[in-house]
């Protein structure tokens, strides 16, 4: 694909792929079956909303593990019914760095994930509104669930050679920080040594720069979000901006999946599409799959058209040693 293109994926696209085509089968069945949100099937044309996303019941795991002392340093494991080892997806949800959301956010997406052959850990960290959340704990949080894999990996039967992260909206913008943590000066607040590396990350309507999405003031998160989260503006703290903010950290030296509706009104495409122009220009393995007809929570919905895109970039991904 050529620098700064976008690549529009049709609804009525089908991926031949087949082990891909099985296992999308399996778990569209496994979850119309089994669940039910708001009356919306997971084969809905309605729009997908927020209030669907935090809808259900908690789906049980095979493990909640603790990567930290605080009580929202903890993360779930779940692994396949299949010998390991298993290569990971580190999942990192949205919710405007906010605590309207948990990580129950993600049961669902890590469900279909691990049914895929493939270990989820999704993370729960501190939020801008919790006590100790926001700069520079948030992302030391994320960093600190990341690294966690290397205390778990033997007991578990992970494959650190094969580890990914994926996040979706405020998730996205931390998913794609985490893998390009190596990236971070030894002077920043961030720096940790000897970070996990990953081997490609999936932003879902994902949020790469944060100065712009500043200028948004999306209603929907709550005004001065972004300032809440890294403590102040980028005139303020210009530093914070450049070890936080994927943007001013290209290259990622990782690959990267950008996936975003068409009919995003939260994180517009147009912003991810500049980062992903920018990626390629700096030589970065970057693509950006625009999906018609699809807002901003489609994505991480199992079953929808822009889910199957999901599911491939995913294996795509676990797939690079």
């Amino acid at each position: 694909m050529s620098k700064g293109t976008e690549q529009i994926i049709c609804k009525s696209q089908t991926r031949r792929n087949t082990f891909l085509h099985v296992a999308f089968g399996v778990i569209l069945a496994v979850f119309t079956t089994q669940q039910s949100v708001a009356g919306l099937s997971w084969a809905s044309q309605e729009r997908i909303t927020l209030g669907d996303i935090l809808s259900g019941d908690p789906l049980p795991a095979n493990d909640r593990i603790a990567y930290g002392d605080h009580p929202l340093q903890f993360g779930d494991l779940r692994f396949p019914d299949s010998p390991g080892p298993w290569p990971v997806a580190v999942l990192i949800h949205g919710g405007c760095w906010l605590d309207i959301a948990t990580l129950q956010y993600f049961d669902r997406v890590a469900v279909a994930i691990t049914n895929l052959g493939i270990a989820t850990w999704n993370i729960e960290y501190r939020p801008v509104d919790v006590e100790g959340g926001g700069w520079p704990n948030t992302f030391l949080d994320v960093a600190q669930g990341v690294d966690k894999l290397r205390d778990i990996a033997v007991d578990y039967s992970l494959d650190l050679d094969r580890v990914i992260t994926l996040g979706h909206s405020a998730g996205g913008h931390l998913a794609l920080w985490a893998a390009a943590r190596p990236r971070i000066y030894d002077d920043s607040d961030l720096y940790m040594p000897n970070p996990l590396p990953v081997t490609g990350v999936v932003s879902l309507g994902g949020i790469p720069e944060l100065r712009r999405f500043r200028q948004i003031d999306d209603p929907k998160c709550g005004a001065g979000i972004v300032d809440r989260l890294m403590g102040g503006g980028p005139r303020d703290f210009p530093g914070r901006y450049l070890s936080g903010s994927p943007f001013q950290m290209l290259p990622l030296n990782v690959p990267q999946r950008h996936i975003t509706g068409r009919n995003d009104d939260i994180v517009p495409s147009r912003q991810v599409s500049r980062h992903n122009y920018e990626a390629q220009s700096a030589d970065d393995d970057s693509e950006l799959i625009v999906v018609p007809d699809a807002g901003h929570y489609e994505v991480v919905w199992p079953g929808t058209p822009a889910w199957e895109q999901v599911e491939a970039a995913i294996v795509s991904l676990i797939g690079k040693q």
